[in-house]
């Protein structure tokens, strides 16, 4: 069943502090450097620690000098007050000033296009206490590719707030000039600084969140995003539930993504600092989340990623991904990825794939393309607990005879402290490099292949109604807080 927007717990935020001292890095060669990133993942180790998951409540005031919209609005006579509100969204926004708040008062708006923030540090939130819907999907004539929300280049500094949107070919969507043409935009850049909270988003035609390249510092936190590809009807598709191809600094957190037609989160074509942390996942046809997969070579910046890594520097921390037909997080082209404390539950539990998977990155086969393998990725203390009906090994890395030989993964993963469980049979691992061959093996075979893994277990996690381990010998691994819905 799908969340009901006044039924949430108010904040109740659980604090909790994780036992993890020890970042098993690598030695540096340079001292300053080393420094400056053991800074830096003191800080990526400070986790947001709500349990909170999907919107809050819509309690926070309203600006005085705010601009309402009413679906019983005149545009042609409104100044914009409560008492002579605007009928479009779009009308709203084109009178509003940087900084101004556009507040939809609650009903639903039918736009005739895509509601399209233009000037940058505006926001657009249902009035305290009401609840605004946005539905591209009953009206939308001649304009099957608008978004329902979508943010022009120039919209930087704005925020979605306590709103829902169904509909469009995104729900939401930031623009880029990416591929605008260098002759007319010869400075490429995106939407950025955006914060998408609190909000319903679902039934787009494709993805349901779209970040495009150069669209930086993009925040998704505390929204229910579900039912995205309407497009497929229901069947397999390219479309996730958020969708970032280089989007540096994206944060995604505290959101409850499900029934999504092919993968929850991904972040690639080099897509740099993205932090996932704190989401329930669940009913995905693909995969979970994935660090890194598989972009055209032209979405790459190559003056800042020459080798096209599909991601570089990603956290993806205290995640409950529950029944994915593909891997529960995998990693493609990935550079220095951290996985850790995430609970995986009946994942790849198609044909291909596994719970964690190391997997390749094709990049369109075109010859110029980088393609490389994953490298530097460190995976801890997290739950995989499977049915006995999953077939799928617990860890897999792949390798292709395409292209003269393709491998996912360059040397051996940093792992240990994870707890691996499959009812009824013996966890697997595999590794199907040449030379490095590895099939089907048990757990202490895997550990002395890859030199690692070491205090990892097999044992059943006994987790709890809210997916926390009872089994004391799982401790401080798999999520640290519950995900409340």
């Amino acid at each position: 069943m799908f969340i009901k927007r006044l039924n949430f717990r108010k904040v109740a935020t659980i604090i909790a502090c994780l036992a993890l001292t020890t970042m098993f890095w690598g030695c540096k060669e340079d001292n300053t450097e080393e420094e400056k990133e053991k800074e830096e993942e003191k800080e990526k180790e400070e986790v947001f620690a709500d349990g909170n998951i999907g919107p809050r409540a819509n309690t926070g005031d309203d600006p005085a000098d705010g601009i309402y919209v009413s679906p019983d609005g005149n545009d042609a006579n409104a100044t914009g007050t409560i008492d002579a509100p605007y009928k479009s969204i779009n009308a709203a926004l084109e009178a509003a000033r940087s900084g101004n708040t556009v507040i939809l008062r609650g009903g639903t708006y039918r736009e005739g296009m895509n509601v399209r923030p233009r000037k940058p540090d505006i926001t657009i939130k249902s009035r305290k206490g009401e609840w605004a819907v946005i539905d591209l999907t009953t009206h939308n004539p001649g304009h099957n590719e608008d978004s329902g929300v979508y943010f022009d280049p120039d919209a930087s500094g704005c925020k979605l707030q306590c709103v829902e949107v169904k509909g469009g070919f995104y729900a939401v969507c930031m623009e880029t000039t990416w591929d605008w043409g260098l002759e007319y935009y010869p400075t490429q850049y995106g939407a950025s600084n955006i914060i998408i909270e609190d909000c319903i988003l679902h039934d787009s035609k494709n993805d349901v969140i779209k970040v495009k390249p150069n669209c930086i510092n993009i925040i998704i936190r505390y929204n229910e995003i579900y039912n995205s590809g309407t497009a497929y009807g229901g069947g397999p598709g390219n479309a996730e539930g958020i969708d970032n191809v280089n989007g540096d600094k994206m944060i995604v957190q505290n959101n409850y993504i499900h029934d999504i037609c092919s993968t929850g989160i991904y972040a690639k074509g080099g897509a740099t600092d993205v932090l996932i942390e704190n989401n329930r996942i669940e009913r995905t046809k693909e995969a979970g989340i994935l660090v890194g997969f598989d972009t055209s070579p032209e979405f790459f910046d190559l003056s800042v990623n020459p080798e096209y890594y599909e991601n570089i520097r990603c956290i993806v921390r205290n995640n409950l991904i529950i029944e994915t037909g593909l891997s529960g997080i995998g990693l493609f082209a990935a550079k220095d990825a951290m996985v850790y404390n995430n609970t995986l539950v009946n994942v790849a539990n198609g044909i291909n794939h596994s719970a964690i998977y190391f997997g390749i990155s094709y990049q369109d086969w075109e010859d110029h393309a980088g393609r490389p393998a994953s490298v530097n990725p460190n995976i801890h203390h997290n739950i995989v607990s499977q049915p006995s009906t999953v077939s799928r090994p617990m860890v897999e890395i792949r390798y292709a005879n395409e292209l003269g030989g393709l491998s996912a993964l360059d040397g051996n993963p940093t792992m240990s402290n994870n707890c691996y469980y499959i009812a009824d049979k013996s966890a697997t691992f595999s590794d199907r490099r040449p030379g490095n061959l590895l099939e089907n093996a048990g757990l202490s075979a895997w550990q002395s292949h890859i030199g690692g893994d070491k205090d990892s277990i097999e044992v059943n996690p006994s987790l709890d109604a809210d997916y926390m381990p009872t089994n004391t010998q799982c401790a401080g691994m798999g999520i640290t807080i519950p995900l409340i819905l």
